[in-house]
């Protein structure tokens, strides 16, 4: 008897599923913290259900990207929902095959100017970007460009990037789509004039370093499938 509930115990602990840390960026709609300091928003409640549905308990952290990337390379974060667009992550993460959302990264100008042509009418321009969050490869590029001449600020957050375009500290502001729709909503603005320069969609982004990718990835995507053929809205930017 002894050695059947040994067995027993076993067998059950060796089914259990590692807890999963997850990682956010400050996220306002999406993914921040609530007055308890709990982590709170539609992505993170969306991650949650993901996880569950697949069988895994979340640890959830509100992170800086800086510390995010770090764990993705170390293995102390296993899961990053986001976009993977930071160079050198490429060989130690990987992404889970199902689209939560698109995200878009737009470039703001202020009313009453007219829209400028695309990436060349930047030229010998000021662009405000935000300090840490990751924009496209292709997007750096031009922004590193020597020929477009461009002037670069920096802001920390969203709400001050928009604050520095509405002061005619920038020319333009490159931003997160939802970001800057968050902020206007605060500030009670109307929205700002802008052209869409790049749009990618959400996923899971992986640890390769947490011993158990693969199964997540595939423990992940069936989840996803299964909440989806229930009628589950699992675009993001819809909830």
């Amino acid at each position: 008897m002894i050695l059947l509930l040994l067995f027993s115990s076993s067998a059950v602990l060796a089914q259990q599923k590692p807890e999963i840390r997850v990682a956010f960026m400050d996220f306002p709609g999406y993914s921040e913290l609530d007055e308890s300091g709990r982590p709170t928003g539609k992505a993170v409640e969306l991650t949650r259900r993901l996880l569950n549905e697949a069988g895994y308990e979340a640890q959830v952290q509100i992170l800086p990207a800086a510390r995010i990337w770090l764990g993705l390379e170390s293995g102390d974060v296993h899961l990053w929902p986001g976009v993977l667009n930071k160079p050198g992550l490429d060989n130690d993460t990987l992404l889970t095959e199902r689209d939560m959302g698109q995200v878009g990264i737009n470039l703001y100008y202020l009313a009453g100017e007219p829209p400028p042509d695309w990436p060349q009418g930047l030229r010998g321009k000021s662009v405000i970007t935000i300090t840490n969050f990751t924009y496209t490869s292709a997007l750096k590029d031009i922004l590193a460009d020597p020929a477009l001449d461009l002037t670069l600020h920096k802001s920390n957050s969203h709400s001050g990037a928009v604050k520095m375009l509405l002061r005619g500290r920038g020319d333009y502001l490159l931003d997160y789509r939802a970001q800057v729709d968050v902020v206007l909503q605060d500030l009670n603005m109307a929205p700002l004039p802008y052209i869409e320069v790049a749009n990618h969609p959400m996923r899971f982004v992986l640890s390769r370093h947490s011993g158990f990718v693969e199964q997540l990835k595939a423990d992940l995507d069936a989840a996803f499938d299964r909440l989806q053929a229930q009628g589950v809205e699992l675009d993001v930017t819809k909830q």
